[in-house]
């Protein structure tokens, strides 16, 4: 038992009276230099964590708003047989049914990769809060092309401006990812080129597919509406194809 001990307690004298083997050659752990064997938390780290902290409870705030914002559009008209009516009424709201269903979807998609982007992000600068900021806004806008694409459906006015709205916050999105994974060096050590190269195509890929449907939004709205849920998956499909290797992340 002593013989056991003084191999765990590196100082204690061993079962005769004699320094341990580990003690007279001395830890080779505690020669190593402190940045090594030791990971003290320094008052940058903490601070940056503190700022990313207010970023990210600002940034799900906005979202939230926004989200909930979405059904509030929907409103149920006023009907003198409310009884007999209600059944027709309720029909008659489809149009805002799936602009809220798909504006949920987008935002959501949206708040998914901002939470993904800020678990591989270990800094921040002025400038990533000023893109983060711009995506915010262009978020918290899109309830309003939203509620006059239930409003107004079928119009080629109210599809191009829900298309561009939704390019506007996929432009800001990939903004800030690109500026921080690129010139601003501002991931963690640990974070891979290929993850890199998957994310920054994926964040492109919404913003381009909405810009590619603008031309058919303006002579063909339902079309539109109908391909602008495929951009999900293209998300998907974008994320494995550039990633090259497997990631245990949701996408």
């Amino acid at each position: 038992m002593r013989v056991l001990e003084a191999a765990i307690e590196p100082g204690r004298p061993d079962a005769v009276g004699k320094p341990s083997l580990r003690a007279r050659r001395g830890d080779p752990v505690r020669k190593l230099p402190d940045r090594v064997w030791r990971l003290p938390r320094q008052e940058g780290d903490e601070a940056a964590e503190e700022g990313i902290g207010r970023i990210l409870a600002l940034s799900d705030g906005v979202f939230a708003i926004a989200m909930t914002l979405l059904i509030l559009e929907i409103a149920l008209p006023a009907t003198r047989r409310a009884e007999e009516d209600l059944p027709k009424a309720l029909l008659a709201l489809w149009p805002r049914y799936l602009a809220y269903v798909l504006s949920f979807v987008v935002i959501g998609r949206f708040w998914v990769v901002h939470h993904q982007a800020f678990r591989l992000i270990a800094r921040y600068d002025a400038v990533l809060m000023w893109l983060n900021l711009l995506l915010l806004m262009f978020v918290s806008f899109l309830p309003f092309p939203t509620a006059v694409l239930g409003a107004h459906n079928g119009s080629p006015a109210a599809a191009v401006l829900y298309a561009a709205a939704v390019v506007l916050a996929g432009a800001a999105s990939t903004a800030y990812w690109w500026y921080a994974s690129g010139r601003g060096g501002l991931l963690r050590p640990d974070v891979g080129a290929a993850q890199v190269r998957a994310l920054r195509a994926r964040g492109l890929s919404s913003p381009a597919f909405f810009a590619l449907t603008l031309p058919i939004a303006a002579f063909a709205p339902y079309v539109a509406e109908i391909l602008w849920f495929f951009v999900f998956p293209l998300n998907r499909i974008t994320y494995v194809w550039f990633s090259g290797e497997k990631h245990d992340r949701p996408g």
